[in-house]
C-alpha cells in the first residue's frame, strides 16, 4: 500500500523531520475536509458576526447589553460546532490510527547495539501486602544480551529491575517467570530508528488475576530535537506533533481561505 510505504519512508528519517512532515500532511488534509464538508459562506458570516459581537462588548458599558451579545455568541458558537461536526466525524478514527502509530514508532529512542538497559516488573502493592503472593520472580534473556543482575529476584518490593547490556544487531526475547506465569518481551538492538512495544500491561498480555502489574522495558523517551530544550522542558514526540500541527494549521486555513 502506497500509505504504509510512505509511512515506512518517514522512519528513515529523523524523527523530527517525520514528525513536522506528519503534521504539515495531516493539517493539509483535515483543512480540506474541513472545508468542503461545511458551508463556508455561512462560516464566513458566523466568524464575521462574532468578531462583531466581540468588539461590540468590548466597547458597551452597559452590563445587559455585554450580557445579551454574549449569549448571541454562545449561540453562533454552537452553530459552528455543529457546522464543523461531519469534518471531526471523518477524521477523528484516522487520527487516532495516527496517534497509535506514532505512538508505536515516535515515541522511544531505540536501544543501540553494546549499549546497557534496563527492565522492570512492577507489581500490586495490595498484593505484595499480603505475605503469601511473595515469591521468586526469575528473568532469562536471549544468547546475545549481558544480564548485570542477579536473574532471580524476591517479589518483595513494588517493582523489580534487570540491568543488562545489549550485543549485536538484532532481535532479542526477554522472559519472565513468577509461580505459573510466564511472559515475554522482545527488545530489537539497531542503528536504525525501529524498536518493540516496550510494554506488557493487565490490558496488553497479563492474565487479569496477576500480581504482576505491568512489565517494561525501559526505553527512554524520544527527545526529537535532542539536547534541545525550552527554559528546562525538552518537547516529545506529542508536543512537538501539536506545536507543528496547529503552526501549520493556521498557515493552510489562510492558504485555502477556510473560515
Amino acid at each position: 500500500m502506497a500509505l504504509l510505504d510512505f509511512m515506512n519512508i518517514l522512519l528513515t528519517l529523523p524523527p523530527a523531520a517525520a514528525i513536522i512532515i506528519i503534521s504539515l500532511a495531516v493539517s493539509i488534509l483535515t483543512t480540506v475536509i474541513y472545508k468542503y464538508t461545511t458551508n463556508q459562506k455561512v462560516m464566513k458570516e458566523v466568524k464575521e458576526d462574532m468578531g462583531r459581537m466581540q468588539a461590540e462588548i468590548r466597547a458597551t458599558k452597559e452590563p445587559a447589553r455585554a450580557a445579551q451579545l454574549q449569549k448571541e455568541m454562545m449561540g453562533k458558537s454552537m452553530k459552528q460546532l455543529n457546522s464543523s461536526t461531519k469534518s471531526m466525524l471523518i477524521t477523528l478514527v484516522p487520527l487516532f490510527l495516527l496517534f497509535g502509530w506514532m505512538g508505536s514508532h515516535l515515541a522511544y529512542q531505540p536501544l543501540v547495539p553494546g549499549e546497557e538497559f534496563t527492565t522492570t516488573a512492577y507489581f500490586a502493592k495490595p498484593a505484595l501486602q499480603n505475605a503469601s503472593h511473595v515469591g521468586n520472580i526469575t528473568f532469562s534473556a536471549s544468547e546475545g544480551l549481558e544480564i548485570l543482575s542477579s536473574p532471580v529476584q524476591e517479589a518483595k518490593a513494588a517493582a523489580v529491575t534487570w540491568h543488562l547490556k545489549g550485543g549485536k544487531e538484532g532481535t532479542y526475547k526477554l522472559t519472565y517467570g513468577f509461580g505459573n506465569e510466564a511472559y515475554s518481551l522482545n527488545v530489537i538492538l539497531t542503528n536504525e530508528f525501529k524498536y518493540e512495544t516496550p510494554l506488557l500491561a493487565k490490558s496488553k498480555g497479563i492474565k487479569k488475576g496477576s500480581v504482576i502489574d505491568r512489565i517494561t522495558v525501559d526505553l527512554k523517551p524520544l527527545q526529537p530535537f535532542g539536547s534541545f530544550s525550552l527554559l528546562g522542558w525538552k518537547p516529545g514526540w506529542l508536543a512537538t506533533y501539536i506545536i507543528f500541527s496547529l503552526a501549520a494549521s493556521i498557515l493552510v486555513r489562510k492558504w485555502l481561505k477556510v473560515y
